[in-house]
């Protein structure tokens, strides 16, 4: 959909609560999400009536989902969009984004399918862009990011917020972390139940507040499970976090702390909720990069992404990934890698597909057509990918994907591709199709398949701020059902 005619039917056909009356709303009970249909995290747009922009690179903004009903993976139509809570209401914390920011705002599915888990920053947007000193040790500070998060300091702490969303559009907020992610980015955040939760991101340079923490529902505490970088003292730095088969997994891409890591690892065996691996950080997937443990990656004829090319050293750069079963693994590549160990500073950006041989992990091709890469040396344009989401039905693929960019602000996007699950080598034809594009003084950020709806709700909801479309018909062949007419 042309941005033209997404702004016409954004202003045209919605019908928008006032804010006021929702302050007092009870719990929504009629399905917000549909099955089937994708959902993207959106930093710096808000609904009319709840937020004003522009908002200027790391400043704080709102985070919304937007929802798409997807044709396969070649179209989608924008359905609605929800606000996250931008005051805090009861036990709820307000949920922001640092606008621009380029690790954050990752979108997982929980484990039972039940909820959406996106993390953020526990203050009101235009509340912190007012004043950002007061939540800063730093009086210069303006960035988001950089806000406090260490109780007993000089300065009023920020938390750092899990969100979960249920189908029904009910958001709890109430799991406000503290001393996590000092003056740095929360990342990701997976649960598999809705009550325990992985979080995952970076904190200050040389503290311990970073890397992949176990927490609970409502609670203002976790703990660390990576614990310090090889034993240094150091903050860890990871991405996305997430359960597969019973075993915890996390994404890193970093020079910080004493090893520089640029590779998907395991953290202990199964789901540990407390430092595993001897607090030496993820283990590397074996073959994922070189034994080394840095992530380098010589590129091959059939890896190449069309940016770099065969017999080319490079630096991988995971974000999201994908399992489509134990032995294949799809991983979003933002291609502009972190590090420097590698001997090109090209990274391999697009879909990468991994498979699992004998115990190994070996890149089977990456996915770059229809992207329009360019290369990280530059000053704008897409690198790679960040966010990922698919479903398998049968042989085949579906995957849903956003864009990774240089600049913090460039344009964003959302994406569909189609793969061959048995494929080891590339098929032919297999190319990117643009679904959505992010809106003026917005960015797309992490993408999921919608939450499956359900009769119960969260406990401790605070009022999502709704805006409303009505849901065209759509058919999808390969989700094999209609997406239901209605008024949502």
């Amino acid at each position: 959909m042309s941005r033209s005619s997404y702004a016409a039917a954004r202003w045209l056909k919605s019908a928008v609560f006032p804010v006021a009356a929702l302050a007092c709303a009870p719990a929504l009970a009629t399905p917000f999400f549909l099955n089937g249909d994708v959902v993207v995290s959106v930093e710096g747009y808000g609904v009319p009536g709840a937020s004003s922009g522009p908002y200027g690179d790391d400043q704080a903004a709102p985070l919304a989902l937007f929802q798409y009903v997807p044709t396969g993976t070649v179209s989608a139509t924008f359905v609605n969009a929800l606000v996250l809570p931008q005051n805090n209401s009861g036990t709820n914390f307000a949920v922001s984004g640092e606008y621009g920011s380029n690790t954050e705002g990752s979108l997982q599915l929980s484990g039972d399918g039940r909820y959406l888990a996106i993390a953020g920053y526990g203050v009101n947007a235009a509340t912190f862009n007012a004043s950002p000193a007061t939540y800063s040790p730093s009086s210069t500070n303006t960035k988001l990011g950089q806000s406090g998060s260490l109780t007993g300091q000089g300065y009023t702490p920020v938390p750092r917020v899990v969100a979960l969303i249920d189908a029904n559009g009910n958001v709890n907020s109430t799991t406000a972390l503290y001393n996590v992610f000092n003056a740095n980015n929360p990342r990701s955040v997976y649960t598999a139940d809705g009550t325990n939760i992985y979080i995952s991101g970076q904190g200050a340079t040389g503290d311990n507040t970073g890397g992949v923490f176990f927490t609970t529902l409502g609670s203002a505490s976790a703990t660390s499970i990576t614990g310090n970088d090889g034993g240094s003292g150091s903050s860890q730095d990871t991405r996305t976090v997430q359960v597969y088969n019973g075993q915890l997994y996390v994404s890193t891409d970093s020079q910080n702390g004493s090893t520089n890591r640029s590779f998907i690892g395991t953290l202990g065996t199964g789901t540990p909720t407390t430092v595993a691996n001897s607090s030496n950080g993820p283990a590397m997937l074996s073959g994922f990069g070189n034994t080394g443990g840095t992530g380098k990656y010589t590129i091959t004829a059939a890896t190449t992404n069309g940016i770099n090319s065969s017999g080319q050293q490079i630096n991988l750069s995971p974000e999201n990934y994908f399992f489509a079963n134990p032995t294949t693994l799809y991983v979003a590549d933002s291609g502009n890698p972190k590090q420097s160990s590698a001997s090109s500073s090209l990274g391999d950006g697009g879909l990468q597909k991994w498979s699992l041989v004998d115990g190994n992990w070996q890149l089977d091709y990456t996915l770059a057509q229809g992207l329009g890469l360019v290369a990280n040396s530059n000053s704008h344009g897409v690198t790679g990918l960040m966010g990922l989401a698919g479903q398998v039905s049968n042989n085949v693929v579906e995957l849903y994907a956003t864009s990774s960019t240089i600049n913090d602000v460039d344009q964003t996007y959302l994406y569909g591709i189609t793969d061959v699950l048995s494929a080891t080598t590339e098929p032919n034809g297999e190319s990117f199709a643009v679904l959505a594009d992010a809106p003026g003084d917005s960015t797309f950020k992490g993408v999921s398949l919608a939450p499956v709806p359900e009769p119960s709700t969260l406990a401790l909801l605070a009022p999502p701020i709704a805006w409303l479309l009505t849901r065209r018909r759509k058919f999808s062949p390969l989700r094999g059902k209609l997406a239901q007419q209605r008024l949502i």
